[in-house]
This record gives structure tokens, sequence and C-alpha cells, in this order.
């Protein structure tokens, strides 16, 4: 048994559990009493004991709403109901109110050891499987915050409910694709060291992440100095055109705000959007897999950030119809031959949305 483990005995006649006491004390228990109800929450609550003996017979209370609401207040110590009652209906509803053990007067000392032992184990039990159980989620909350950094968090958070490993393959649907690729880069490079290239690197394409992310989107990947991401998958996005369209803009009001001159060199991202069907899904192999969107749209959108200037969203006439409504300002571009594609695309350059 414990080392100096408290006792709590809840009894109007303690004398009757006397030899208890003694024993309890002799093996090591500091045992407190209490006679009424009022007594015994009182000292529940102060003395929070790893095992209580209690009577279902008080005055003016029923010992098992008393246990009822010990229970409530602490899930883990162990409760053993002792009682002159010897009715199979009271020892069932104790042990469903959340006894451990229930004993009936007058009992051997021998059977109130052994009742008293497997209460205290069946509390250290529970105490273990609380803490395995804390270490468990703490254990996946690591699990997931590594996930999200080099995923999107709806796929993570998929990842980590799901009951199997995940497949290669996808579906098929309509989402909307945004490239950002950062101009001038790399004359930059040239110029400054890897270390500092880095440094301005993390902090323009971090600005971008937040922005992705704080409207929902899904970040695909990182290439060089461009950023890939796509709206309406995993998670459904009605208004996935705009969410993109939105992004881009205050993309670039953020690259503005940093100070966009580096070293003399003036970055700034070009970015493209489209809005068509493509297959979304984990791509690569059984071992190492990419969640990613593949397909033709995901081809003119990466066209159309390379043709977009510093400071300059392109999208394709798809995109523009579902957003137009709120654009407040737009150039129309005309179809663009795009590079390897046969069939012209209409091309919009758009300026201002509202917010």
């Amino acid at each position: 048994m414990a080392e100096k483990a408290h006792v709590l005995i809840v009894d109007d006649e303690p004398e009757a559990l006397n030899l208890v006491r003694r024993l309890l004390q002799a093996d090591g228990f500091e045992v407190v009493l209490a006679e009424n109800a009022h007594t015994a929450l009182e000292l529940f609550e102060r003395v929070r004991p790893e095992l209580v003996l209690l009577d279902i017979l008080l005055p003016g209370t029923d010992g098992i709403q008393l246990l009822k609401v010990m229970r409530e207040r602490d899930p883990v110590a162990a409760i053993v109901m002792v009682s002159a009652l010897t009715s199979e209906r009271i020892m069932l509803e104790s042990l469903l109110a959340g006894a451990d053990e229930y004993i009936s007067k007058p009992f051997p000392m021998k059977e109130m050891r052994i009742r008293i032992r497997k209460a205290l184990e069946k509390a250290r039990l529970r105490r273990e499987n609380i803490r395995l159980q804390e270490e468990l989620n703490q254990a996946n909350e690591r699990l997931r915050a590594l996930f999200e950094r080099y995923m999107p968090s709806p796929v993570a958070e998929r990842l980590m409910s799901s009951p199997t490993l995940p497949d290669l393959g996808g579906t098929r649907q309509v989402i909307t694709i945004l490239f950002a690729d950062m101009r001038d880069f790399t004359p930059l490079a040239e110029r400054v060291p890897p270390d500092r290239l880095m440094e301005v690197l993390n902090t323009y394409l971090s600005e971008a992440t937040d922005v992705i992310l704080k409207y929902d989107g899904t970040l695909d990947k990182f290439m060089g100095d461009g950023i890939m991401a796509f709206f309406n998958a995993p998670v459904f996005q009605e208004d996935h055109a705009l969410r993109a369209v939105r992004t881009a803009q205050e993309i670039h009001r953020r690259v503005e705000a940093q100070g966009a001159v580096v070293d003399g060199h003036r970055l700034k991202f070009g970015i493209g959007i489209h809005t068509g069907e493509a297959v979304v899904g984990n791509v690569g192999s059984r071992y190492l897999m990419n969640y990613t969107a593949l397909g033709d749209s995901v081809n003119v959108a990466k066209r159309l950030q390379e043709m977009a200037r510093p400071g300059h969203t392109l999208v394709s006439k798809e995109t523009y119809e579902q957003v137009k409504p709120y654009v407040l300002d737009v150039e129309y571009l005309g179809p663009q031959r795009l590079q390897g594609r046969q069939e012209p695309v209409e091309v919009y350059d758009i300026k201002a949305v509202k917010e």
C-alpha cells in the first residue's frame, strides 16, 4: 500500500470500524473520520484521500448519493461501500454509481484487507491510465504540430484521424490554383551571401504563407523562391476563386509593407491564378508521397504566373467570371498563348478587389 496515503472513513458509528482504522494506521495510512455527509465532503475536498470507506446508512443522507458526488469530484480515488445491508440491488446500485468494492457488515478482517487492496489497485490503474492518456495526447499534439510544419493543416488532421495509412491516388474536382514567384530574386542571389539570401527568402515566403493560411488555402509546396497553393480542397469552399484572388492582393500589399527593396533589388511576387478541374490527392510512392493537385489547370496557373509582371496578378477567364462582382480594377489582356498549350487563354490583370 502507498506510504502516508490518506483514508477517509465515513460512518455515523466510527467505533464500528475502529479495528479497520487501527489496521490502516498500522499499514502506514493517515486516517481521518467523518460522521456525516457535510463533514465527509469537506474532508474529501481538503484531504483528497486515496481511499474512502463509506457507509450507506448515514443520518439524513443516502450514502449512494454521497458516493455519486464524490465520484463526480474525483473519478480516481478508491471508494469502498460498507453496510449492514445485504441487498443485491443496493450492492449493484453502489457499483454502478462508482464504488470499487461493496462489503457487508460484519466482515472478516482478512476479507476487508483483500477488498481494500483491490480497490486501491483499481485506483492505481485509473491513475496510470490517465497519465498514459495525457502522454498520448501530448505526443499526438507534438506529432500534429510536426505534420503541420510540412503539410497543410487539414491534410495533417485527416492523417491523424484516419485509422489507416494514406494511399496513392486522388479525386477529380474543381479547384482554384495559385502560383506566386518572387521577381528579381536570381540577380539578388548573385550578390548576397547564402545565409542572407535564406533570411530574405524566408521573410517573404512567410508573409505569403500567412496570407494563404488566413484564407484557408492549401499550401502545396515551396519551389525555390515560389509557392504553389490551391483552394477548395481538401475542404470544400464555395468562394474558392475569390479566396485565391484576395490572397494574391494581400500578398502584394504585405510585400510592399515589408519594404520591397533588398540590397538594391526590388522584390515583388508575380502571381497567376486559374480555376478548373484537377486531380487532388497523393502522388509519389508508398514510401514517400505528397498531397498535391495535378492536371492542365495547374499548368495554366503556372504559365499565368510566369507571364505576370512584378506586383501583378493574372487570372484566367474561368477565375475572373467567378470573382467579377467583387473586382474594382481590372485590365483585360485578351487571349494569350501560354507556353506548351495550343489553345489561347483569355487573361485578366486584376488590380483591386473588394475587401
